[in-house]
């Protein structure tokens, strides 16, 4: 969905176009990256079993808090200045690069201290050599998020969609190999650490920084755009993690089997809203171009092209999880696994609200504003924590799955209101009403032909060519749309 060009008195550049192509070739790697990670998750789950896989995710769902948390702040700072080209990229590297290391290691050493208090907490037996074995990969994962961080800011979004592909690829194959050698959850745990060494040293290979001493003038600038990025990531990983831990922390032990298939389910749900997030990836650094030249116009094109896109791709795929939610989880997992599919219907909305939050946030935070998108969602934790809280207890995974919905959708909301405020409307009209007409006639049509088992996964399937077919006679999905999809042309003209 093309982001409307902008004229530049310059050689002629089609921006939007360029940019609909970066969208286009992110949301592919993206979705190659979660084809071979997920083909990992699906061998490990039918290997460990609905138990033992319960208690990976758990694990893995502290880890990828701080991962994820940690991530985004120093690397992400880095291809903000990177892009705006007010200071030397070579030093700017090479500070981003000091700065994430240290943090990693000071993460590092925290969590394996906190390990016995996180396995008690958790009611993990044995759990602290778990947690520990976890933490050997935050060194690695924050090298490797920093080089990403500044290949974004190059803007060489090829180079970062082949290094995620990569480090999908690598896990795939250290869990295949742990079918003969060490199928259990410390295999798995060091499975994950041997994929960030794979996507590490490809990132390595493409761009080359010195890890001096940093340049002390770029240290605040760093700083300063790196803690209210790192406070709106430590926000929206605390309400989206605080389902999982209060369900573990609040289930009586008989119930560690549905904390495994509970894990299953969020791994499905999210696998389209991270794909999604590809959108805020790739307008980031152009969005802050923008806003730094203070060309207002372009900035409004580029946030309303981004809400279209995930609009025009969210809305169906909410509506085929949903339909399918049982058939998907027994198809990927097992019949084990099916009782996951009432959980999946839930959680997909959930998930699909991150790829909205994560786009406003990266427009508040390019346009000056980064702890507006931090301050809402530190101020739904309470009220998440509430809604746990009371469902848990009453619905049990079920209640978890809704109050986890209910807290993104209010989160998206909330941000949503803060960007319509700084930049006007987000969507035209015209788009919000083609796409609800083209799902409603998508709808109709499924309603009419009921379809039962894994075939109802590919008949569903079918449905979303004619949510497509709607759109382009809706005229919503036009010629210039499909433009970005030659991906071999040349985006300069």
């Amino acid at each position: 969905m093309t982001i409307e060009s902008a004229q530049l008195g310059q050689p002629q550049v089609a921006v939007g176009s360029w940019t609909a192509r970066g969208v286009l070739q992110s949301v592919v790697g993206r979705t190659a990256f979660f084809a071979f990670g997920y083909l990992a998750t699906i061998i490990l789950a039918r290997g460990l079993g609905p138990v033992d896989y319960g208690v990976y995710g758990v694990v893995m769902s502290v880890l990828l808090w701080i991962e994820q948390t940690s991530k985004s702040t120093i690397a992400p700072a880095a291809a903000i200045l990177i892009a705006k080209e007010d200071h030397s990229a070579t030093a700017l590297q090479e500070t981003a690069l000091f700065l994430n290391f240290l943090l990693f290691i000071l993460l590092f050493i925290i969590l394996w201290f906190t390990a016995p208090l996180l396995a008690d907490f958790f009611k993990i037996h044995g759990g602290a050599g778990l947690f520990r074995l976890a933490a050997l990969d935050l060194p690695l994962f924050g090298m490797y998020a920093v080089y990403r961080g500044v290949l974004l800011g190059h803007r060489e979004f090829f180079s970062v969609n082949v290094a995620d592909v990569l480090y999908s690829v690598a896990k795939l194959v250290a869990v295949v190999l742990l079918l003969v050698l060490w199928l259990s959850v410390p295999g798995a745990l060091v499975a994950n650490a041997l994929a960030s060494i794979g996507a590490l040293l490809f990132v390595m290979s493409r761009l080359s920084i010195r890890m001096l001493r940093p340049a002390t003038r770029l240290i605040r600038p760093l700083v300063l755009f790196a803690l209210p990025l790192g406070v709106y990531m430590l926000g929206l990983q605390t309400i989206a993690t605080l389902d999982l831990w209060l369900l573990t922390w609040l289930s009586p032990d008989q119930e560690a089997p549905a904390i495994g298939i509970y894990v299953a389910a969020r791994n499905v749900a999210i696998v389209p809203s991270v794909i999604l997030m590809a959108v805020s990836d790739v307008l980031l650094p152009s969005f802050s171009h923008a806003v730094a030249t203070n060309d207002a116009g372009l900035a409004r094109r580029y946030l309303q092209g981004g809400v279209r896109f995930l609009w025009i791709i969210g809305l169906p795929v909410a509506f085929f999880f949903i339909l399918t939610a049982q058939d998907i989880m027994v198809l990927l997992y097992s019949a084990s696994f099916g009782e996951g599919g009432a959980y999946l219907r839930v959680l997909i909305l959930h998930a699909l609200s991150l790829a909205f939050i994560t786009l406003f946030a990266s427009a508040l935070s390019a346009s000056g504003q980064p702890y507006l998108s931090g301050a809402p969602l530190f101020l739904l934790i309470p009220p998440a924590l509430l809604l746990n809280i009371v469902l848990i207890p009453r619905y049990g995974a079920v209640g978890a799955a809704y109050a986890s919905a209910l807290t993104g959708l209010l989160g998206a909301i909330a941000l949503g209101v803060l960007v319509y405020k700084r930049f006007g409307p987000l969507i035209q009209g015209r788009t919000f009403l083609n796409v609800v007409i083209a799902v409603a006639l998508m709808a109709g049509v499924a309603s009419q032909l009921p379809v039962t088992g894994p075939l109802s996964v590919l008949f569903y399937l079918g449905c979303l060519a004619i949510y497509g077919v709607g759109l382009v006679v809706l005229g919503e999905v036009t010629r210039r749309d499909l433009e970005p999809l030659g991906l071999w042309r040349s985006a300069v003209r």
